[in-house]
């Protein structure tokens, strides 16, 4: 086959969305040039706890899973999967109510083009208990670590100092009546504005409460600087403001049905003091985004009904997304009459904010003029299509849900194994899509939706997109991990000996001085949106200190390192 092959048996055990402790089970990972399924003997053997994951997706009859490696005595551990840097958790996504099956993978790519850290992906074929489930992604998780989410660890006994203030990860999540009541792992609190935050990093048992304190307090004095009648003057002293505009511009790009409001990410590093005093505020960065499967235009839900003639449910269909769509969610939402969500109203103000949208116009003509210009993302579609012809082919035989209407508790035309089907609910929640009749149709209504929204945008912000892409990649240098690790068969790998994606890499601008900060080097140039170099010179590792060239000067540009994006 053209893909990798992913084998999990359950050793006899049901799993299904009922299941909410992970199975123990075993996983089988062949990746060669070509794979076959008869050659699964010789596949790279783990065992690992699974469960399905999500919470309407849970019950598509093909659902996602959540997967943790264990050894021999239970004991989490690290592995490489399908070329990906290691880590002990994985997210096996089935793409089913995203007949397109690119979604994820297209999503996450983008935010990656900003420079930015976001879970990768790779494609494989699932089989479980022997029978063939489909195409499935691999997806990392996002947690704290040096190929991740590149936060300090964060130990119980760091309460005071520039110790105590990073790194933190946490979201904002969707506010059930249950919401207070806390989980095994994670601490949930809520702000002063009453938004909802689910701590993912630390964890609750690991967590001081001198820690607790500082992030609540750290929120809460970054939403009293818009309360009592201030204006929010400060806020970039809290809040990495790049960060904030390249997550936005995503959200609004992609559409994300659910932006802002569930499965918002967001974390803190560390502040830093070097020898000479001078102190560096580790500030509230955006991001990484997180599931994109209702996003592209696919995120319409029908009636819970098994007519493929009902309305549209309008309490799901909420928002105009012709337009902006953080200006529609200032007081929340309420979701299907039963779920409010609360918004961080400090990120509303912000965007609000008059210097803010200079700086976004800036940075959306940026990136549109490169790495998210009409061909770069043409280039990436096409290359995605092309890999994933022959698969799709395979995944719509084995479920035949084109031009359909699909949901939860859709039928399977081969059951799981080890299931009693009488186990699951009656209740179905259709959702709608385009619902083309072929796997080329769902594709290209992505292509055609993320077009027609930069067309928008466009017309928003009042730019005009240049014929040819300036620059068509970042600068993200990825080290080669399996290089330094020499051995790639174990399956205990320790992360600690490897590097994260290259963060040296950037530039700072202070009036006509330039400060270029990299780890690799080159030929670093000045170049305008049109694709014109107005300077150019070679740079050494570390920092450089440049001039703005005369003819840079009052004029946009961007800033190049051996033809590659960098980031201020």
């Amino acid at each position: 086959m053209d893909l990798p092959i992913i084998f999990i048996d359950t050793k006899q055990q049901c799993l299904d969305h009922n299941v909410t402790e992970k199975l123990p089970a075993t996983i089988k990972v062949l990746d060669g040039k070509t794979n076959n399924v008869a050659d699964s003997s010789k596949a790279t053997p783990y065992e690992i706890g699974i469960k399905v994951r999500g919470e309407h997706a849970a019950k598509f009859s093909k659902p996602t899973y959540s997967i943790e490696f264990h050894d021999s005595t239970g004991k989490d551990i690290n592995v490489s999967l399908l070329g990906l840097p290691p880590s002990d958790d994985w997210v096996l996504h089935g793409p089913y109510i995203d007949k397109s099956m690119v979604r994820n993978s297209f999503g996450h790519w983008l935010f990656r083009q900003t420079g930015h850290y976001s879970p990768r992906t790779k494609y494989f074929d699932l089989y479980i208990n022997g029978l063939y489930r489909g195409v499935y992604v691999l997806i990392e998780r996002i947690k704290r670590g040096k190929y991740r989410v590149n936060v300090s660890k964060l130990k119980e006994t760091d309460i005071e100092g520039d110790n105590l203030t990073g790194g933190y990860i946490w979201t904002i999540d969707r506010n059930h009546t249950d919401y207070l009541i806390p989980t095994k792992t994670e601490l949930k609190f809520e702000t002063s504005d009453g938004v909802r935050v689910l701590l993912r990093y630390p964890k609750r048992d690991k967590l001081a409460k001198e820690q607790e304190e500082y992030i609540q307090n750290y929120l809460n004095e970054l939403e009293a600087l818009f309360k009592d009648g201030k204006n929010g003057s400060g806020y970039e002293n809290y809040v990495d403001v790049a960060s904030a505009a390249d997550y936005i511009l995503l959200e609004e790009l992609t559409q994300i049905r659910d932006a802002y409001v569930v499965n918002f990410f967001m974390y803190k590093p560390k502040d830093k003091t070097d020898d000479q005093g001078n102190k560096t505020t580790g500030k509230i960065t955006l991001g990484p985004p997180w599931n994109f499967y209702l996003a592209f235009n696919n995120g319409t839900v029908k009636k819970s009904s098994n007519d493929e003639k009902t309305e549209t449910d309008s309490t799901f269909g909420f928002r105009d997304t012709g337009n902006w769509l953080i200006e529609q969610i200032y007081n929340g939402y309420t979701h299907s009459g039963f779920n409010t969500y609360m918004p961080a109203k400090w990120l509303i103000e912000i965007w609000k904010d008059s210097v803010f949208q200079i700086e976004i116009q800036k940075r959306w003509a940026e990136l549109r003029s490169g790495v998210w210009h009409t061909k770069t993302m043409d280039a990436y579609l096409d290359s995605m299509k092309t890999y994933l012809k022959s698969a799709a082919e395979r995944n719509f035989k084995r479920w035949p849900n084109l031009g359909k209407i699909s949901g939860t508790q859709d039928g399977d035309p081969e059951p799981m194994k080890y299931c009693d089907s009488s186990r699951n609910s009656t209740f179905r929640m259709a959702m709608a899509g385009n619902n083309a009749d072929t796997w080329d149709g769902e594709f290209e209504h992505v292509r055609i939706t993320v077009k027609e929204r930069m067309k928008k945008m466009d017309e928003l912000f009042g730019f005009t997109e240049p014929a040819n892409p300036v620059v068509f990649e970042p600068i993200i240098h990825e080290p080669d991990w399996q290089a330094e690790m020499g051995d790639t068969s174990k399956a205990h790998i320790e992360a600690s000996n490897l590097s994260r994606l290259s963060p040296t890499n950037y530039f700072v601008v202070n009036g006509n001085r330039i400060e270029v900060q990299t780890d690799i080097g080159g030929t670093f140039a000045i170049v305008d949106l049109n694709g014109a170099v107005l300077y150019k010179t070679r740079i050494k590792t570390g920092v450089t200190t440049l001039a703005v060239p005369t003819n840079a000067r009052n004029k946009h540009w961007i800033a190049t390192l051996n033809g590659k994006m960098m980031n201020r």
